[in-house]
C-alpha cells in the first residue's frame, strides 16, 4: 500500500511544481493571482509598450497597437508621448502610464 502511495505522489508531484511556475513573458504589471473578478479583468486597459519611430508614435494596450484618433472600448487615443498614452471618452479622460508612479530608493 505504502509503494503505490509513493509512486502516485511522486506522479503528482511535478504537476503541482509546474502550476507554481512564474512565466518569463508576463507583461510587468501583471500579476498570477489577484482579488479582480473575470469581469473587471476584461475591463481593464493596460499600456504594455509605446513604439516610436521618427514621426510616428505607437502604443500596444492589451495588446492591440493603435495610433492617435484609434478608438478603443469606447476610448479614442487622442494623445501619446515616450512615457503616457491619453484617452478620452463620454464618461471622461483617461491616461495611462508606461511605467509605475513607484520609486524605489536605493541605500
Amino acid at each position: 500500500m505504502s509503494k503505490i502511495l509513493r509512486a502516485l505522489l511522486l506522479f503528482l508531484l511535478p504537476l503541482a511544481v509546474n502550476g507554481q511556475q512564474v512565466d518569463p513573458t508576463r507583461p510587468f504589471g501583471i500579476s498570477a493571482s489577484s482579488s479582480y473578478s473575470d469581469d473587471e479583468k476584461k475591463n481593464d486597459i493596460v499600456l504594455q509598450s509605446i513604439i516610436q519611430s521618427q514621426q510616428l508614435k505607437k502604443a500596444v494596450i492589451n495588446g492591440k497597437t493603435l495610433i492617435v484618433g484609434d478608438v478603443y472600448k469606447g476610448y479614442e487615443v487622442t494623445a501619446i508621448n515616450s512615457k503616457r498614452v491619453v484617452l478620452h471618452s463620454p464618461q471622461g479622460r483617461m491616461e495611462l502610464s508606461l511605467f509605475s508612479g513607484v520609486i524605489a530608493k536605493s541605500k
